[in-house]
């Protein structure tokens, strides 16, 4: 809380710098005042494995104010129609905290809904295990008639011979998966299998749609000269030191040889970051957007619409129909799925490793770092006469004798 408390429980020892306000679930539910967060999955750092934070904020203590105070008080600041704390209202557009809600506290109803106040006090959030907080998603989301669930399987209605599935998301409102069926099988040290990744990296063909059929999400792109790229993908959080890799390791020769130099994985580079932000004006609580795609990765009908109160979007799939590609890599659905993936991404135009062929590069403008050419002075392979004649004498003799056991 703002007050400096923080509680943890059960009995958990937190280190010293923790800093609540800069967690990522804290800030998303301070952005929406008015709904329960949900966080992507995430490594715990305590040792939970997988994780989801359920995070909303707390308000206030709400006044004790009458309606007739209310409208003197709107009248007053004429730039706004909304309503302060303890007013009465109707939804949340109605009040300055974009909260409304039906609090106990006292007032002239306690039975009408009231706006909150405008002033947060905390944080309140809770983490739940990622395989748990699964398994009570696809209980709570089973048809009517039991026959396309989320995860059933059943045979395709265009091609009985084909299996198809129906396959249920929870997204976020950047785009970014909160629940998706492959996470549960993903061990908890591969997190960048299961962190920040985006809608579009996993049903490209349905996110194109939601972009530029329906509008939902907004694309926004923005250069940074600070980024941060790495030489090789992130790998699991498991290290091996201390097991010898060959026999030369157990020498004592080998464990005395010194430090071996700090390999960094991460360099400096110019990079282009795309996100996603959904528009809210095309997506009210009660509206279901209905569509079909039929691409290179794959094809069905989708169904989206809104969670109330979170800020999370059930999307779900039904018929859907991986498509196998004749080749050893489906190439078309890779491009299909980077063309609407969020993330940052290296930009090499511009630089000095960009050259494309209309017009001259930087390197032949003579505008790059030049090259010099350093000559290096060989000690250790060079051999004297002598040595050479004693080698030369030797292989003469095996040979000889060789030949003399032949014979």
């Amino acid at each position: 809380m703002r007050t400096g408390v923080f509680r943890t429980y059960p009995a958990h020892r937190s280190v010293r710098d923790y800093d609540h306000t800069s967690r990522a679930w804290y800030k998303r539910a301070v952005s929406f005042q008015d709904r329960t967060t949900a966080s992507m999955p995430y490594l715990d750092l305590s040792g939970g494995g997988k994780v989801i934070t359920i995070a909303q904020v707390l308000f206030e203590g709400m006044p004790s104010i009458s309606n007739k105070t209310c409208q003197q008080q709107t009248q007053q600041n004429s730039s706004t129609t909304k309503f302060p704390g303890g007013c009465p209202c109707s939804t949340g557009s109605d009040c300055l905290s974009g909260y409304c809600y039906q609090s106990v506290a006292p007032g002239p109803d306690p039975k009408q809904l009231r706006c909150a106040t405008e002033r947060i006090i905390g944080v309140t959030g809770t983490d739940i295990i990622y395989n748990s907080f699964h398994s009570e998603i696809m209980k709570r989301m089973v048809a009517s008639d039991d026959r396309r669930s989320c995860d059933s399987t059943y045979p395709c209605p265009s091609n009985p011979l084909k299996e198809c599935s129906t396959r249920c998301y929870l997204v976020d409102h950047s785009g970014y998966l909160i629940v998706d069926p492959d996470f549960v099988n993903v061990s908890s040290f591969h997190e960048n299998l299961y962190n920040q990744v985006t809608f579009g990296h996993k049903e490209g063909e349905v996110m194109a749609d939601l972009i530029y059929k329906h509008g939902l999400f907004h694309r926004a792109e923005t250069i940074t000269f600070q980024g941060t790229c790495h030489v090789s993908k992130p790998s699991a959080k498991v290290t091996l030191k201390g097991i010898p890799a060959n026999p030369e390791e157990l020498d004592n020769k080998y464990k005395n040889k010194g430090p071996i130099p700090q390999f960094m994985n991460e360099y400096g580079c110019i990079q282009d970051q795309v996100r996603y932000r959904i528009e809210p004006s095309k997506l009210k609580w009660s509206n279901l957007i209905i569509g079909e795609v039929n691409g290179p990765c794959m094809s069905g009908q989708y169904y989206v619409t809104p969670l109330v109160k979170t800020n999370l979007i059930l999307v779900v799939i039904e018929n859907y129909y991986a498509e196998q590609s004749k080749l050893f890599y489906n190439f078309n659905c890779k491009i299909q799925r980077s063309i609407v993936d969020a993330g940052a991404f290296r930009i090499v135009n511009g630089t000095c490793a960009h050259k494309i062929e209309k017009r001259s590069s930087l390197f032949e403008e003579n505008k790059c770092p030049t090259l010099r050419d350093v000559e290096i002075e060989c000690k250790y392979n060079g051999i004297n006469k002598q040595h050479l004649s004693l080698v030369l004498v030797f292989y003469v003799l095996v040979f000889n004798r060789v030949d003399f056991f032949i014979k």
